[in-house]
């Protein structure tokens, strides 16, 4: 494990078929014991996302949070970009069994300010999707680690300095990331140089930096050239470049042994130069930790 890095365990997610067959057949108990298994696994926080069931079935995902809470003590994080529904999910959650921990609300952003009236329900933290940005009232895609930086900085500013009742300590910056092995545009690159930015701003001190993990190595075989189990180190990878700078947080796999990898481990190296290249030419590099020569 790597010290200080916060887990948010993403199983309780309708992404994954055996989750998925869980709400099907909404089997509460095999939620508990799949949120039980995160926690024992190391979990910090459980992330809760029913997905088009909690507009569906509203009782289901408050059945889901009364039950994980019986059986954990570790925070929530609701992800769902739904106001009602996040609302619903907050009068639900009950911080005394989370040990007096606020819920984390997954997600805000500049077009959807109306986040921050679920303050007024109970005190909560955010995370920031930096991915975009309002600009003249249109939603745009931020292209550059210096747009998800300075769309960082605004959305810090706005909510710590507004009079919400918020502290840096209560933010965190989603710095997405996408399959490094058809990454064309440089989203992995772009996550690396974000986070080098955000952490080296003193006006963002104590934010804290997330990312969807197990996203960067969808798409890629088990194995390394060498045999090594591929995907874990290529997570591990993008920890090791990032974890110095300031990434603190990842929506995560609990117990999948993060680790930060030496100098001449294999992957390390090959992601490191795909960092370096452009279009097909970085893939290509990816693909040379995983066939032969």
């Amino acid at each position: 494990m790597i010290d200080k890095l916060k887990i948010i365990g993403e199983r309780i997610n309708p992404g994954f078929k055996s989750t998925r067959t869980l709400f099907d057949n909404e089997d509460v108990a095999g939620i508990q014991a799949l949120a039980w298994q995160q926690v024992d696994k190391g979990a910090d926080y459980l992330n809760i996302n029913v997905g088009d069931l909690a507009v569906q079935k509203p009782e289901f995902m408050v059945a889901v949070i009364r039950a994980v809470q019986d059986v954990v003590s570790v925070p929530l994080s609701f992800d769902f970009p739904n106001v009602e529904v996040q609302a619903m999910c907050l009068r639900t959650y009950d911080r005394d069994k989370a040990g007096g921990a606020s819920p984390i609300v997954n997600s805000i952003s500049e077009l959807r300010w109306e986040m921050l009236e679920l303050l007024k329900i109970c005190h909560c933290r955010f995370v920031l999707m930096a991915s975009e940005r309002n600009q003249d009232g249109r939603r745009v895609a931020n292209k550059t680690a210096s747009d998800v930086h300075q769309t960082t900085r605004r959305m810090a500013q706005l909510m710590v300095d507004g009079g919400h009742g918020l502290t840096m300590d209560d933010l965190f910056v989603d710095v997405s990331v996408g399959p490094i092995g058809a990454d064309m545009e440089g989203l992995t690159r772009m996550a690396v140089d974000s986070i080098h930015a955000i952490g080296a701003d003193p006006s963002l001190q104590g934010i804290h930096m997330s990312v969807g993990l197990s996203n960067i190595g969808i798409m890629l075989p088990k194995k390394a050239r060498d045999g090594s189990a591929l995907q874990p180190q290529i997570e591990s990878a993008f920890l090791t470049l990032t974890v110095p700078h300031g990434l603190d947080t990842v929506l995560g796999t609990a117990g999948r042994g993060y680790a930060m990898l030496t100098d001449d481990n294999l992957v390390l190296c090959g992601v490191r130069e795909s960092l370096d290249c452009d279009g097909i030419d970085a893939i290509l590099r990816i693909q040379q930790i995983y066939q032969d020569a």
